[in-house]
């Protein structure tokens, strides 16, 4: 298993082409998404997540594209009375696109980020307060494909798996749905980016 995933590695890799000093920068993606959790771990027993919405802004850089964005999603409490929470998964992430055809991208990328917990109230649990607020730590790898529906705009969907490093680590699947548009960047974001 170990060499089949050396092999696809060294494969993508091998086939990819960094973009010269003037493609880089040359564009901004806006992308609005919405995301549904198709699976979790033993905690989505006491959860029930809302659909969620997200926005995501990239750009093409030396070699695949750089993006940063959010996405919010609403948790409530099945088993604890008044455990429900606002969830916010801020990140930053490189993708690679790989063009299948003149209008077909396939997107592979990885992200990191903090996920950001707004609980609905404060717990005490044996005269121990806990916060309302919570940050954990979390990665994402995902794989997207995405169709050009116009010159600048497309709509796309992805799957990927999310982990949030709690104490007993919280893993997901997440489904995306989303639009995407995009516009030359104008010189002055070009100047600061390179």
């Amino acid at each position: 298993m170990k060499k089949l995933i050396l092999l696809s590695l060294l494969i993508l890799f091998g086939s990819l082409n960094p973009a010269s000093a003037q493609d880089a920068f040359e564009r901004i993606s806006f992308k609005v998404t919405g995301s549904k959790l198709f699976s979790g771990n033993e905690l989505m027993r006491s959860w029930s997540p809302s659909a969620g919405i997200g926005f995501e802004v990239s750009t093409p850089s030396y070699f695949g594209n750089l993006e940063a964005g959010i996405r919010y999603k609403r948790y409530d409490a099945l088993d604890f009375e008044g455990s429900g929470f606002h969830s916010h998964y801020v990140f930053g992430g490189w993708y690679y696109s790989y063009l299948a055809s003149p209008e077909l991208t396939i997107e592979p990328g990885i992200r990191l980020g903090n996920r950001f917990m707004l609980h609905d109230d404060d717990k005490f649990y044996d005269d121990y307060r806990f916060s309302r607020e919570e940050s954990e730590f979390t990665y994402e790898a995902y794989l997207r494909i995405q169709q050009q529906i116009g010159t600048y705009s497309g709509i796309y969907v992805s799957v990927s798996y999310n982990r949030t490093v709690f104490n007993i680590p919280y893993s997901s699947i997440v489904g995306t749905i989303g639009f995407s548009t995009s516009f030359n960047s104008p010189s002055w974001i070009k100047r600061f980016l390179r």
